[in-house]
């Protein structure tokens, strides 16, 4: 009976991988190819599984790309709240984070850049989510300027007006990558740049 359940656990546990990996190929098969243009077979051999185990899992390219996209917001939603929960670094310091995190976060979930180049009718039901977690993350900037300034850090500015700022900033050079035909990759030094340039101008 013990060899038994020991048995059942490996095999979900193994069932569980799978899936995952096939959601991590999807994810880039999307992200590159676009919804149009990527097939289950192509999942299939990304993941290096078969097109069976695929439809095993997904009944459907359609049910495929909601669960990709699903499990990507609900990992931005676990980054968003943990970027959200404190840090002892100086204000400063945790704005460079909070603008450099976003284009790790990206290069590591592409199918995201589908927001900035596919057709509505295809993304329309993920929208409202990628609303509110976009107001959450302007609150968390929101949040942190405000202590900057408190401690001195960061000149008194207009809050509101300096997060969209720093908002439209990152979406910005976000869009001008996903708008093109492949994985998104963001050069190190231009984000660099940016979110420097944007500390050095509302810097105390």
């Amino acid at each position: 009976m013990r060899e038994h359940s020991d048995y059942e656990i490996r095999r979900k546990q193994g069932s569980a991988r799978r899936r995952i990996a096939v959601l991590g190929k999807a994810g880039g098969c999307f992200a590159e190819l676009g919804y149009k243009k990527t097939t289950m077979d192509e999942v299939a051999r990304r993941a290096e599984v078969s097109k069976g185990l695929v439809y095993h899992f997904f009944d459907s390219k359609s049910g495929l790309f909601n669960a990709v996209v699903e499990d990507t917001l609900k990992q931005w939603t676990t980054f968003v709240e943990y970027k959200a929960s404190g840090s002892e670094e100086t204000t400063l310091e945790e704005l460079n984070s909070l603008f450099i995190t976003s284009f790790d976060f990206m290069e590591r979930n592409p199918v995201l850049s589908l927001f900035a180049r596919e057709d509505d009718t295809l993304l329309a039901p993920y929208l409202p989510q990628i609303v509110r977690q976009n107001r959450r993350w302007r609150d968390r900037v929101r949040r942190t300027l405000k202590q900057g300034i408190e401690r001195g850090e960061i000149r008194d500015l207009d809050i509101r007006r300096m997060s969209l700022i720093f908002h439209q900033l990152q979406t910005g050079l976000l869009s001008s990558k996903a708008s093109e035909n492949t994985l998104p990759h963001y050069d190190s030094k231009t984000v660099q740049l940016a979110s420097a340039v944007f500390i050095r101008g509302i810097q105390a």
